[in-house]
Order: C-alpha cells, then structure tokens, then sequence
C-alpha cells in the first residue's frame, strides 16, 4: 500500500496510510461523485478510487467509508473534536469484565495463553489510554521466558492492583483529547 500512497501523493492525491489501509481528510462540501458505487464521497477519496480503478486494485463500496466520524480498528475517530476514544458500548464493557474476570480470584492460576490474551486485548486499548501502559509491567513479568501455552501461572495481588487500577482509569477515561495530549 506504500507504493500506492506514493503514487497517489506522486498525482497530487493527498493521503496517508495506516497498515493496509489509505485516509485522508477532507472538508465537508468538497464532494464528488463516483459512478462505479453509484454516490456521493470526499473528492480526495473519488479521486484515490479512480486511481485504484486506473492500476486495477481491487475494493468495495462497504470498506469506502467517510463522514465526521469513523469508526478505526473498534476506536471512535473523530478529526472535528480531535479525539480517539473506545465507544461506550460492547468492546468497552467487555474488556472491562474481561479484566474483572481475569482478576476475580487472588491466588487464581490462569494458563500463559489467557496471560497473552489479555496483554493483547490491553495493548489494543493502550491506542487510545496509552498512559495506561503500566499496567502490563507486571504481567510481563510473569510471563516472561515461558513458551508452553497451557502452563499455569499465578495471579499475583500486585497484578490484581495493576488491572484494577487500568479498570477504574478506563472507565473513567472518554479517550485522546489531542490537544490536550499535545500540551501535555
């Protein structure tokens, strides 16, 4: 996708790009439309799709999306109020009870991949509570070194404290405020 992005800039098509993934940004009545998906979109996106087209990248209209805000990787993303944050609804509520349930019993033994899980699911928040990160530290520690999956590993209370702590700040917490995260 970066040879991509390179020719698109290359033709005067501002855009960026996050993994596989093209955006850019676009002002509200700066819209055209594009015949193939039959609509209306950002004249930066038609004029990315036509390039596709011309060099015979494959797309489709549901992965086409736009407007104030999108949704980005499950983040709410929105350039207007420069934010990122995790929408108060099912993924939010579930890594909550995720990490509850992780810590429901002291001195509970969970298998390294569960460990692994949840750092990973962390690590997915961290996006938008990246100074929440501390709270892996002893996780880490825990897992260190170990290979076998099905090995069984101790909670410990500083973890317990740790996940807590990341918990309660996650749910107080609405996200990334750029400029605030700027001035900070």
């Amino acid at each position: 996708m970066g040879c991509v992005a390179w020719i698109a800039n290359d033709q005067g098509i501002e855009s960026n790009v996050y993994i596989d993934d093209m955006f850019s940004v676009d002002v509200d009545d700066d819209i055209d439309f594009y015949e193939p998906y039959g609509g209306l979109y950002p004249t930066a996106q038609v004029k990315t799709l036509r390039l596709w087209d011309e060099i015979n990248l494959p797309h489709e209209s549901d992965k086409q999306l736009w407007g104030r805000s999108l949704t980005v990787i499950g983040f709410e993303v929105d350039p207007n109020a420069m934010t990122f944050t995790m929408p108060e609804d099912k993924l939010r509520v579930e890594l909550l009870a995720g990490v509850r349930e992780f810590c429901r019993v002291m001195g509970r033994r969970h298998q390294l991949h569960t460990f692994m899980s949840l750092a990973g699911w962390l690590n997915w928040a961290f996006n938008v509570y990246p100074l929440l990160k501390p709270a892996l530290s002893r996780v880490y520690g825990k897992i260190e070194g170990k290979e076998n999956p099905h090995t069984g590993i101790s909670v410990s209370q500083g973890i317990i404290n740790d996940l807590n702590w990341f918990s309660r700040h996650v749910e107080n917490s609405s996200g990334i405020h750029l400029l605030e995260a700027r001035d900070w």
